[in-house]
């Protein structure tokens, strides 16, 4: 290389290191942090350890709101647990973009590497709602992040991943019959190709299988499955995403928004102080399966509160909006949607939630969902009482270098939960493959069971900030006869507000031992390598009722291995 190529390489070496360089603390502070981050399960136990009370349940929260909820958290006197939770959360929620230039433009981009391997003993659990480890839960092979900031006010995010669909080129896919409908969502002749969790797919059929894709004819079109759009301060945000969304700390299912779901579509509003936070919130839902013009929404709005450091209290009101057209006056999120009164486009549920710290280590936790109500004076044939209830409890204790947390809930949903005879809270979002390209997935907004459900969850954790976790999980399910294919009557019908009123309760049993272990940069260029091993006990069957006989009984063995990284 001459002298003269050698200085003008040495000059431009030189302005790129002044416009890349490090920018104040605040860059970035818009990035939406993903729900599958482990911030949150660290949020949640540092609360819990502190006696501080319990994080905002309105999830996922931005880098901002992260910050301002951790500051929160006294750091002086915690035990030496709880300070690496609190300095590895510090760490992350702090971490700017990759390349940083003086301007204020951030900008990263990472290729995301994962090998799965799914083995299981019984291959009648051949449906994705047979596996504990599932579609939502698998990683594809490749995943390509970038996103941008503009200091702290601006971000944007979008993905590009190459893994298996939900269903492929090999599967064989069920339509709804001539009489069969979906709740008031899909009319009966509609012949709508669909899947739900009780449909046989190939790749979770096979005794052995992995995410090693070996043909574009099974990949997910489904990308991206994160974009997001957000902007903000230090005290709000206003962003849309499809992302992951989640309201309430229920580890059996959120009764309004849960996280059971791979995304939503939605535009989102939020403002916080340290005592209250407020979300304006609409979903967007698929209505590609419609014969006609139809636009679905989820209008939402929430209001949470701290009164006392112990206590957090949130409320919130969530209909569902259905039409052949938009009209714009019911998109004011200070309105009382329950005031409508067109019955034909609307269905409400009202939503409370609680959560008390009454000690350091001890956390008190509900929901209560109210889809419909009885009021004086409603006439002689008013509608069935709907409604939801789940009650839970955390513990957690420093031990040696990491933390010891145990938890137990109970969920009940009464059978007409979710469903109304104009308008549901069920959603039938396309998925498409090469056989199948108007395939849509049947699934619920809210708690992953539906209504006429009773299930029970328990879980021991221990993990050590920024190493890894081990855990043991049971969850037991009773799930009565009424789903989003029975045929329902608002004013009267033959189970009513009973539970179980049908003969056969269907019965299972999940117990799953997990682990995690992040081994560190093992190549100079990657990051974030972690190895992970779950193995699960399922058991399945129905008991009959009249005969008090439990028959149809069966039960599988599941083990997935994977390890990921980043660079």
């Amino acid at each position: 290389m001459s002298k003269g190529l050698l200085k003008q390489a040495l000059l431009v070496l030189g302005l790129l290191l002044v416009l890349v360089s490090s920018l104040p603390a605040s860059v970035g502070a818009q990035e939406v942090i993903p729900l599958a981050s482990s911030v949150y399960e660290d949020m949640d136990l540092l609360y819990l350890l502190a006696g501080t009370g319990t994080p905002s349940g309105s999830r996922p929260w931005t880098k901002a709101e992260a910050r301002k909820i951790l500051g929160s958290v006294q750091e002086e006197g915690l035990p030496s647990a709880a300070l690496a939770l609190y300095e590895t959360i510090s760490q992350k929620i702090h971490e700017t973009p990759r390349w940083n230039f003086s301007d204020g433009f951030s900008l990263s981009a990472y290729a995301d590497i994962a090998v799965e391997h799914y083995f299981h003993w019984n291959s009648d659990f051949s449906s994705y709602g047979a596996w504990d480890y599932s579609y939502v839960d698998r990683k594809p092979l490749v995943r390509f992040r970038l996103d941008m900031a503009v200091s702290d006010f601006f971000y944007t995010y979008s993905d590009l991943q190459y893994g298996y669909g939900l269903h492929t080129k090999d599967d064989t896919i069920d339509q709804l019959g001539a009489g069969q409908a979906v709740g008031s969502l899909i009319p009966a002749g509609s012949g709508t190709s669909y899947i739900d969790e009780h449909t046989k797919l190939v790749q979770y059929q096979k005794r052995y299988a992995n995410n090693i894709i070996s043909s574009s004819t099974h990949i997910d079109f489904q990308t991206p499955k994160r974009s997001v759009i957000s902007l903000g301060s230090q005290r709000w945000n206003a962003a849309f995403s499809r992302d992951r969304i989640s309201w309430g700390n229920s580890k059996i299912g959120n009764f309004v928004l849960d996280d059971h779901v791979d995304f939503h579509e939605y535009a989102r509003f939020t403002t916080y102080s340290e005592y209250f936070k407020y979300e304006a919130l609409v979903v967007f839902f698929d209505t590609y399966y419609a014969s006609t013009s139809m636009l679905r929404m989820l209008l939402a709005h929430r209001l949470e509160f701290h009164p006392w450091n112990k206590v957090t209290f949130a409320v919130s009101e969530n209909v569902m909006y259905q039409d052949d057209k938009l009209d714009l006056r019911f998109l004011n999120p200070s309105f009382i949607y329950h005031n409508l009164n067109e019955r034909e486009k609307f269905n409400a549920i009202a939503h409370i939630e609680l959560a008390y710290v009454p000690v350091a280590g001890l956390r008190l936790y509900g929901q209560f969902a109210l889809d419909q109500a009885v009021a004086p004076n409603e006439g002689v044939n008013p509608e069935m009482p709907s409604w939801g209830l789940s009650l839970g409890a955390d513990y957690a204790t420093a031990l040696s270098k990491g933390v010891l947390a145990s938890s137990v809930e109970a969920s009940m949903t009464l059978p007409h939960m979710y469903r109304r005879d104009t308008v549901d809270f069920l959603m039938a979002r396309r998925y498409a493959s090469l056989n199948y390209w108007n395939a849509v997935k049947l699934d619920y907004i809210g708690s992953p069971y539906g209504g006429d459900a009773l299930v029970l969850h328990t879980q021991t954790l221990y993990t050590v900030a920024g190493v890894g976790s081990l855990s043991l999980a049971v969850t037991g399910v009773l799930k009565g006869e009424i789903d989003m294919f029975t045929s329902l009557n608002d004013s009267a019908s033959d189970y009513g507000t009973t539970m179980f009123s049908k003969d056969v309760i269907h019965t299972s049993l999940i117990t799953t031992l997990a682990g995690a272990m992040n081994v560190g940069d093992l190549i100079a260029f990657s990051s974030d390598w972690r190895v992970y091993a779950q193995l699960s006990v399922l058991a399945r069957g129905e008991y009959l009722q009249n005969s008090k006989d439990l028959s149809s009984h069966s039960w599988d063995v599941q083990l997935v291995m994977g390890t990921s990284f980043s660079f």
